[in-house]
């Protein structure tokens, strides 16, 4: 019988219109988190102490101690700058899983928290006999994630194997896309808000390639035995390769992880987060002299799982590097692993090569050929890219300062749907001013107004409460009505925050408009002469036991100090009037004008 070919994987428009829902629709019936890139470090877990020490606490005191020193050591190197003498050059392979239900060559279902080893089907525990059946359905993210990094995708893509053992990769290779990748030749660019060492033109990263691939198990070691789980074997990754860029400082390498994180969940490529094992990082780490054009030997740093981690790493390999090469020695090309408790990396093994991982075309697997018009429909339908968001937000439409819009959008990451809320009560906002916007010129201001209301009181809230956001119980509607009665001046700020709090009570079913009538927070419109004899008895009476004539008395004594000191003076204590009088007035009088009303009966006063 001749031999059985291995069945092309041909995709055209109708599957992409198939594909567009299918993921998404699949992927509610599995709890997957939305988590941001991790920040912070994981602390090394303590040996545990004997019974003495255990009643002492002296050893675990101790450990405490030393690890807290380490850290710190550490941390000042992070800030650090490199040598000036060399140039540190570093490379990334990010290994991205994708957002898909299912397995890159199963039916097997893809999951973060089930129960070891309930996600498997007989290939992916290579049992002789099975064979891979490419599902096409991963393809759309992998699709997405290219067209968004400015990649060049292939028409033809071709699967090969990587031959390796360890005992997580139970058939031993790796299918994966070495020969014809997915998609080459693509960059990000980084710009001053992602790193202050890019200019306003911004940076370019060089990628080399997208490829996909399937993922391993994972290993569960413990003192005598190691378990091995094989969910996760055969999940679909995309490993993002960049040539080797430049790096200034630290931080910019984990800046263009992070970037690149940003900019795969934008897309919705990968959603889940690097302390789920969603994405991780192998990091080439060269260094040469000053001037030399020639690349030095590069040594890779192994499944970093935290920007944190990345930064140590590197910091501490490109320490290691110097100290060999001004020691007069040279550096070997190795596969080196980060010791969190020593603050080094460790050597893993000699640096394979092309030859030792013995790459050759899977025999089981036909090509992966996109059909026309498939990549510009992908990217006719991609979402916003991070750049643009913030290009937006910070425009003339919103007027966000960048801290505050990429604060709404670090927020957006983990709770979908706050920058469109926050869009949705500019336009309530402006729509329920009309023309007195621009008559009292807040036109510009709104966006900014709003973005200070859901970032700061909103956002402040919802922690008091320990609320989500998706458990806000404030609607769009709710908080355009309350910020519009503050800028027509309504209510005052005070009672503005006052009415947030009420609503955000489970038993309150009332509008704003109802609670502000019901409740009598609208502002008094109080005549200049009526304000004025108001703060005028405050400033005189003698009912709050001598304190307004205390501080009375201090302003007098003021009279005779020169300069902007004694007025600095004056304006602090003239606040205790302000904040009684307020107080008085239950807070329904802009301050604006009770501070100059206060200003005035002073001069009289004094």
């Amino acid at each position: 019988m001749p031999p059985h070919a291995p069945a092309m994987a041909y995709i055209c428009q109708s599957c992409l219109r198939i594909l567009r829902l299918r993921p998404r629709l699949r992927l509610q019936h599995y709890s997957i988190p939305l988590r941001r890139l991790k920040t912070a470090a994981t602390p090394p877990p303590q040996p545990p102490p004997s019974p003495a020490d255990f009643e002492t606490g002296t050893f675990r005191k101790d450990l405490k101690k030393s690890l807290k020193s380490e850290h710190k050591s550490r941390q000042s190197l992070k800030h650090s700058t490199f040598p000036a003498a060399y140039t540190v050059t570093c490379g990334l392979e990010i290994h991205a899983q994708l957002n898909c239900p299912q397995k890159l060559f199963s039916r097997s279902s893809t999951s973060i928290n089930a129960p070891p080893n309930t996600h498997i089907t007989p290939f992916d525990a290579a049992l002789p006999g099975s064979q891979p059946s490419f599902n096409k359905s991963v393809l759309l993210p992998a699709l997405r994630a290219a067209v968004a990094l400015q990649c060049n995708v292939n028409e033809v893509s071709r699967f090969d194997r990587k031959h390796y053992f360890y005992w997580d990769q139970p058939s031993g290779y790796q299918i994966t896309q070495f020969y014809s990748a997915l998609a080459n030749d693509g960059y990000v660019t980084l710009y001053p808000h992602d790193t202050p060492h890019a200019s306003r033109e911004g940076v370019r990263v060089p990628i080399r390639q997208v490829q996909l691939e399937q993922d391993t198990g994972k290993t569960i070691a413990s003192a005598n035995v190691s378990l091995v789980d094989l969910n996760r074997v055969g999940a679909g990754l995309i490993e993002i390769i960049t040539a080797p860029f430049d790096v200034p400082g630290v931080e910019f390498a984990s800046a263009v992880m992070k970037k690149l994180q940003a900019t795969l969940r934008a897309v919705e490529a990968c959603v889940v987060g690097m302390e789920w094992g969603g994405l991780r990082a192998d990091v080439n780490v060269s260094v040469r002299p000053k001037g030399v054009q020639a690349l030095g030997q590069r040594c890779e740093i192994k499944n970093l799982s935290s920007l944190k981690l990345a930064e140590e790493a590197i910091t501490a390999e490109v320490e290691r590097q110097v100290r060999i090469l001004e020691d007069g020695g040279a550096v070997e090309g190795e596969t080196r692993g980060w010791d969190v408790e020593r603050g080094t990396t460790k050597r893993l093994r000699g640096k394979e090569g092309e030859v030792d991982y013995r790459y050759m075309p899977d025999p089981d697997l036909g090509p992966v050929v996109i059909a026309p018009g498939v990549v510009e429909s992908v990217r006719e339908g991609l979402s916003p890219l991070p750049d643009e968001v913030l290009e937006q937000l910070t425009g003339a439409e919103y007027h966000l300062t960048v801290k505050d819009a990429q604060t709404l959008m670090m927020w957006d990451e983990g709770e979908a749907g706050v920058i469109s809320y926050y869009k949705d009560v500019v336009e309530k906002v402006t729509t329920a001013l009309g023309t007195a916007a621009a008559k009292q010129k807040k036109g510009k201001e709104i966006g900014k107004i709003v973005g200070n209301w859901l970032i700061h009181e909103l956002g402040g809230t919802l922690t008091t409460h320990t609320l989500p956001w998706s458990l806000n119980p404030l609607t769009p509607t709710a908080l355009s009505s309350l910020i519009t009665h503050l800028l027509t001046n309504r209510i005052t700020p005070t009672t503005a925050k006052s009415l947030l709090s009420t609503l955000f009570s489970p038993s309150e079913t009332r509008t704003v408009e109802q609670i502000i009538e019901q409740e009598n927070l609208a502002m008094k419109p109080l005549l200049e002469a009526e304000l004025e004899e108001v703060v005028r008895r405050a400033v005189t009476s003698d009912d709050d036991n001598g304190r307004s004539a205390g501080v009375l008395a201090q302003i007098r004594g003021l009279r005779e100090e020169d300069g902007g000191r004694g007025e600095k003076k004056k304006k602090g204590l003239a606040s205790f009037f302000v904040g009684k009088v307020m107080k008085e007035l239950a807070g329904r009088v802009r301050a604006e004008r009770v501070e100059s009303a206060v200003e005035k009966v002073l001069r009289e006063v004094v």
